[in-house]
């Protein structure tokens, strides 16, 4: 039986799921979903980018966020509350995607794999971020490496300027 949530959550896709389920909604990592309703290991919602797209999820592909509430009853918006540093990484990684499959196509192989490594890095520190249990020492440690593997990124990988790639 669905269950109305009390308020709106918002869940961010962990794993990519093909919705191939009746009523189901795919997810690709990183979209973010507003979950209305929940059965058992089930949720019902909707993608935020495209309000149109409704269905089922499996609860397990996605991690529920922080979220501020605008409006209320049926009309209820929830936009997530995140970490700007941890919205800056994941737009970042996504342009750089861009330029490692640029890199291995043209058989860069040092340049390939410098950027490979500091995506890594970048995911990590993010996913340390956001699971939330680093103390405040860790974490304020952990932002300035960020920020710098960031910084050097974008120095390095700026078109023309990815030949200075050293890690």
């Amino acid at each position: 039986m669905w269950i109305a949530t009390k308020s709106p959550k918002l869940g961010v896709a962990v794993y990519n799921w093909k919705g191939d389920v009746r009523s189901g909604l795919p997810l690709e990592i990183g979209e973010t979903v507003q979950i209305l309703e929940e059965n058992g290991g089930w949720c019902r919602g909707f993608s935020t980018t495209n309000r149109s797209a409704w269905g089922i999820f499996p609860a397990c592909v996605v991690s529920i966020r922080p979220c501020t509430v605008k409006g209320s009853g049926a009309t209820a918006i929830a936009e997530l509350k995140d970490d700007p540093l941890v919205r800056e990484i994941a737009c970042v990684l996504r342009d750089w995607a861009r330029l490692w499959k640029r890199l291995y196509v043209e058989r860069e192989t040092y340049r390939f794999s410098a950027v490979a490594k500091v995506m890594r890095e970048l995911l990590s520190g993010r996913r340390a971020l956001l699971a939330g249990t680093l103390t405040q020492d860790q974490t304020r440690a952990l932002r300035l490496k960020l920020v710098a593997k960031l910084d050097w990124g974008n120095r390095s990988t700026l078109p023309g300027k990815y030949h200075n790639l050293t890690v």
